[in-house]
């Protein structure tokens, strides 16, 4: 038992954590019936960028307040940054009044110059309908 927690050890996926952050639009106010758009970016630390070749994906979800244009974003929906990272506009429309959430699960990969790692994020943006 103890060889093979050791084993796990040896073969865990290195922490990458510290290369990145996420940004996100903090609060969004936007009237009834008007578009409002969220924004989620991938910022790399300078020695590591968002793979452009591996896949990328944005799942979002809303509350009864707003409608979401798409509900699952992917590569072709991904800006690339200057930074080497990538960014998601995610368009909604405000259906009532009142406050909500634009909430996902964004997944990528993360390299370095001596290896690339998938990561999974959550991410969340308030919105403001009035």
């Amino acid at each position: 038992m103890v060889l093979l927690a050791a084993l796990g050890l040896l073969f865990a996926s290195p922490d990458v954590s510290g290369t990145y952050r996420i940004e996100t639009t903090k609060v969004v106010k936007v009237k009834k019936g008007e578009t409002g758009h969220a924004r989620v970016e991938v910022v790399p630390r300078s020695d590591a960028h968002v793979s452009p070749d591996a896949p990328i994906s944005l799942a979002v979800t809303s509350g009864p307040a707003l409608t979401l244009a798409k509900q699952k974003l992917g590569r072709p929906d991904a800006k690339s940054t200057q930074a080497k990272g990538v960014e998601f506009d995610i368009p909604f429309t405000a259906a009532a009044a009142g406050t909500d959430e634009v909430k996902g699960t964004l997944s990528f990969f993360i390299c370095t110059d001596k290896l690339c790692e998938r990561q999974t994020q959550q991410i969340a943006t308030a919105v403001e309908v009035r």
